[in-house]
């Protein structure tokens, strides 16, 4: 969301987490978020065999939460 200027108060999706995920935080800092992404791939149905996800790292891997920062490639303050 845009803190300041003409934009102020507009929103924009910046993050969408894995099937079946809850994103807990996030910390906002000036140049970046850090979000907690918890329970990636807990679906029903889902085994170690056949998960939902194979998030953070791919196929054939297992499933595990993180923490990622998200920032602008731009660099500037994600506010702006």
């Amino acid at each position: 969301m845009a803190t300041r200027g003409d934009r102020r108060g507009e929103l924009k999706q910046f993050l969408t987490v894995p099937k079946g995920a809850e994103t807990c935080g996030p910390v906002i800092q000036d140049r970046r978020v850090l979000v907690a992404v918890q329970h990636p791939g807990e679906v029903d149905g889902a085994t170690v065999d056949r998960p939902a996800s194979t998030w953070p790292d791919g196929p054939g891997t297992y499933v595990r939460p993180s923490v990622v920062a998200v920032y602008r490639a731009d660099g500037r303050d994600i506010g702006v």
